[in-house]
């Protein structure tokens, strides 16, 4: 197989140059209560080798002020199969 067909196919497949997903981290999404605050909090990698943050719970309520966690999203952004990628954890709550 010709490299450049090798790349095409690469760069065809879902999710290997851009993603930029936010999904719940809930299960029951029927009952779920936002809540009046919002906190986040996140962490970043590059090039596979670096990576700093917390986007830990914790973290995002503390940001929030929030003291009762009453739903969590989180929010993924990647590029190039990763040589960029952020992780960021979304709590909602009083």
């Amino acid at each position: 197989m010709r490299p450049i067909f090798l790349l095409i196919l690469i760069l065809l497949l879902p999710s290997c140059v851009y993603v930029d997903v936010k999904v719940p981290l809930d299960t029951d999404v029927k009952e779920t209560v936002l809540g009046s605050k919002i906190g986040k909090s996140q962490s970043q990698s590059i090039l596979w080798l670096v990576a700093w943050g917390d986007a830990g719970t914790a973290a995002a309520a503390k940001n929030g002020n929030i003291k009762k966690i009453t739903h969590l999203d989180l929010e993924y952004y990647s590029v190039l199969f990763g040589l960029y990628s952020q992780r960021q954890t979304i709590a909602y709550g009083d």
